[in-house]
């Protein structure tokens, strides 16, 4: 695995963290603008064509 997708991966697991409680929901809100959700979207979709790749 690269590093960029382990850094990847490192941010998207802290999507589940910060949605999940509430002192990180509100910060969590703020940073998630379109620009910020589409940016993710594609990198996630980047990463499972990847895993596709690997099994």
């Amino acid at each position: 695995m690269s590093d960029e997708y382990s850094d990847w991966l490192d941010v998207i697991t802290t999507f589940n963290l910060n949605a999940r409680y509430d002192d990180h929901k509100k910060e969590f809100y703020r940073l998630c603008n379109k620009d910020y959700a589409l940016l993710w979207m594609d990198r996630i979709n980047e990463l499972r064509k990847w895993i596709k790749e690997k099994l």
